[in-house]
């Protein structure tokens, strides 16, 4: 069986500045989908995103500003990665 290639996601700030992220996965809970991802530089740094999307299918991503959801959200993506193999996002 082969690795699943990794994959990676551009993101703009609101300066304009755009930053590339490793995808490790998504969680959807209670009614919100979680992206989880890693900055390729800084490898263990994991940032907590919510997924928004619009009516013409585009995605927004905005980091999740409340700690004590992330680190609930990032807890059970970890659970769920020990139940399951979790790969890039789908």
């Amino acid at each position: 069986m082969s690795e699943p290639e990794e994959e990676f996601l551009t993101l703009t700030d609101a300066d304009g500045f755009s930053v590339s992220f490793r995808i490790l996965g998504r969680l959807a809970w209670n009614g919100q989908t979680f992206a989880f991802l890693e900055d390729p530089e800084d490898e263990g740094s994991v940032m907590v995103f919510t997924v928004t999307e619009e009516e013409d299918g585009e995605e927004n991503y905005a980091m999740l500003e409340d700690e004590a959801l992330a680190e609930e959200v990032f807890y059970l993506f970890e659970a769920d990665a020990d139940d399951y193999e979790v790969g890039p996002a789908e």
